[in-house]
C-alpha cells in the first residue's frame, strides 16, 4: 500500500510540482509528490529514483520508504522491499500503512502469525478508520483462507465490506463530467488504468465490488469501467461485480463475465487453437502435486516454467531446468496452487530474446512496446534497451509499423488473440521464434502501457504510447455518450 500525495492522472500536474520546486527547490514535500505524480503516471524507474532522492535528504522519510518497497514488492523484488518496509515501520511503528505492508509481506512469505499480529493491531488501534479496517479485515480473511478456514474468512469479508467502499477523484474540468465508476479490488488485480481518466473530461467514483449488495444505491455515473483485470488473483471480486454491473443501465468496459473467462491456463488452451501462433501448454496444479513423476505423467519436459498465480512483471516465475530442480523452484513460489508452463525457446538466431507488446483497444491493434534481453524472463525495466542503439531503432520500426514486424499472418493471428480475448480493453505479450512464429506469453486485461521517461532516447516511443492511451480515453467518453 502506498502513501500518496494526491491523485495524479496527466503529465501537465507533473509539470506543475516541477515548477513549484524550481521555486522552492528545498522544499522536500514537493520532491515526495513529484515521485509520486511519477509513480502514478506508470514511470516507475523515474519514481524509484525520486523516492530515492527523498531518502538522501531525509532517510526516515515515511512515504519514500513505504512506496520504493511498494514498486519494490510489485518486480517481485523481496529483499529490497522488505528492507524499505522494515525501515518505514522502524520510522513510524503506529502508522496504519505501515503495519499493512508488514503484514502483506509476511503474508507473501507464508509467515501467517507474524502478519496477523500487525493486522490486529491496525484493527484495536484504528477502530474508527474505515479504510485501515477494510484492508485489515480483507487481510485477516485472506490468511483464513489461506489456512482453509473459510468460515473464519466469511466473518472477515462481511466485517471488511459491511458498508459500501466509495470514494470520488476531484474534476478539473469547466463543462459538465463524464461520469466514470470504476470498479477495482480491495487486494491487488487492478489494471493499470490511472493515464485512461482526463480529469479534466471525466468524474471518476470508485467502489469495491466486494462492498456492493442489492440494497446499495450506486453512485451517479454514464459508464463503467470495470479496472478488476485479473482473474486469477481476484476472481472473487469479479464475481461480486457480476451483480453490481447487472443493476446499472450504463454501458460496461471490460465486463467482470469476460474477464473472468480470461485465466491463464484457460486462455492459452484457446489461444493453442490460433493458426501461426504458439501458445504454450499450461496447467494449473495444487502445489503438492507439483512433482517431477506428476510432470512427466502429464507430458512437460524440461526445461520447463513455474509461476504463482495471479502476480505479474516476472514476480514469483521461475524455471527449472531439470527435474531435480522442480522442488528447489517450488518451494521458491508462494501460493497454494501454481502454474507449470512449456517452455518454448523464443530467442533469435542472434541469441536475444524479444518481448513484444500489443495492446487491443476496442477491437484495434496498437503496439506500445518491444523490449530485448539476453535472459529468458523479458521485461522493459531490465532490457538491454538504453544502451543499445540497434535495439531502440528495432522497436521504433516495431512501433511504426506492426504489419512489418509480425507479417499478414501475424497480423492475422493478433487479430484474432484480440478477438478470442474478448475484451474491450486488453492486450498480449509475445515473443518470435527462431523461424518467425508468435510465442504467446500472456494475454489478459493487465497489460499495462508505461509511458517512457524524458530522456530524449525515448522520443520515439511517445507517439505510440499516446495512440493507445488516447483510444481507451475517446472509447470511454464515447461509451458514455453512445451507449
Amino acid at each position: 500500500m502506498r502513501v500518496t500525495a494526491v491523485p495524479f492522472s496527466d503529465v501537465s500536474q507533473l509539470r506543475a510540482i516541477e515548477r513549484m520546486i524550481e521555486a522552492k527547490p528545498g522544499e522536500l514535500r514537493l520532491h515526495f509528490a513529484r515521485a509520486c505524480a511519477l509513480d502514478d503516471l506508470g514511470r516507475p524507474d523515474d519514481a524509484a529514483a525520486g523516492y530515492q532522492a527523498v531518502l538522501e535528504r531525509d532517510p526516515r522519510h515515511f512515504g519514500a520508504l513505504t512506496n520504493l518497497g511498494s514498486l519494490a514488492l510489485a518486480r517481485g523484488d523481496m529483499v529490497r522491499a522488505w528492507m524499505c518496509f522494515h525501515r518505514a515501520f522502524d520510522a513510524d511503528p503506529n502508522d496504519v500503512i505501515g503495519r499493512l505492508n508488514m503484514a502483506q509481506f509476511y503474508a507473501e512469505q507464508g509467515a501467517y502469525d507474524v502478519a496477523r499480529l500487525h493486522y490486529d493491531f491496525v484493527i484495536a488501534n484504528r477502530p474508527g478508520d474505515a479504510h485501515a479496517n477494510l484492508h485489515a479485515n480483507n487481510g485477516l480473511a485472506a490468511l483464513a483462507e489461506r489456512e482453509g478456514d473459510l468460515a473464519a474468512a466469511a466473518v472477515y469479508r462481511e466485517r471488511a465490506f459491511a458498508n459500501p467502499i466509495v470514494w470520488a477523484f476531484p474534476y478539473h474540468g469547466t463543462g459538465d463530467p463524464v461520469r466514470v465508476l470504476i470498479l477495482t479490488a480491495a487486494h491487488g488485480g487492478d489494471v493499470v488504468s490511472n493515464l485512461f481518466f482526463d480529469d479534466r473530461v471525466v468524474q471518476r467514483t470508485i467502489m469495491m465490488p466486494e462492498s456492493y449488495a442489492p440494497n446499495v444505491v450506486l453512485p451517479q455515473h454514464d459508464v463503467i469501467f470495470n479496472g478488476v483485470g485479473e482473474p486469477d488473483g481476484a476472481r472473487a471480486t469479479l464475481e461480486r461485480a457480476i451483480p453490481l454491473v447487472a443493476a446499472s443501465p450504463a454501458p460496461v468496459i471490460n465486463d467482470p463475465r469476460a474477464v473472468l473467462r480470461t485465466g491463464r491456463a484457460q486462455m492459452m488452451a484457446q489461444l493453442a487453437a490460433i493458426d501461426g501462433l504458439i501458445a504454450p501448454r499450461t496447467v494449473r496444479y495444487p502445489r503438492a502435486e507439483i512433482t517431477p513423476e506428476r510432470l512427466a505423467a502429464d507430458g512437460f519436459a524440461y526445461p520447463l516454467l513455474l509461476r504463482s498465480p495471479g502476480f505479474h512483471a516476472g514476480a514469483h516465475f521461475e524455471r527449472a531446468d531439470t527435474a531435480a530442480d522442480v522442488e528447489r523452484v517450488v518451494a521458491l513460489l508462494p501460493g497454494t496452487e501454481l502454474y507449470a508452463i512449456e517452455y518454448v525457446d523464443a530467442y533469435g538466431n542472434d541469441g536475444w530474446m524479444r518481448k513484444y507488446r500489443v495492446a487491443f483497444v476496442d477491437g484495434v491493434l496498437y503496439p506500445v512496446h518491444m523490449a530485448l534481453a539476453r535472459q529468458w524472463k523479458v521485461h522493459y525495466f531490465s532490457a538491454a534497451m538504453s544502451d543499445h542503439a540497434e535495439h531502440r531503432a528495432e522497436e521504433a520500426r516495431f512501433l511504426d509499423d506492426l504489419a512489418a514486424t509480425v507479417g499478414a499472418a501475424g497480423m492475422q493471428a493478433l487479430t484474432t488473440v484480440a478477438r478470442t480475448l474478448g475484451l474491450d480493453v486488453g492486450g498480449v505479450d509475445f515473443g518470435r521464434t527462431a523461424d518467425g512464429r508468435l510465442v504467446v506469453f500472456e494475454a489478459n486485461a493487465t497489460m499495462a502501457i508505461y509511458p517512457p521517461g524524458e530522456d530524449p532516447r525515448w522520443d520515439y516511443r511517445r507517439a505510440a504510447i499516446d495512440r493507445a492511451i488516447h483510444a481507451v480515453r475517446d472509447m470511454i467518453v464515447r461509451r458514455a455518450v453512445t451507449p
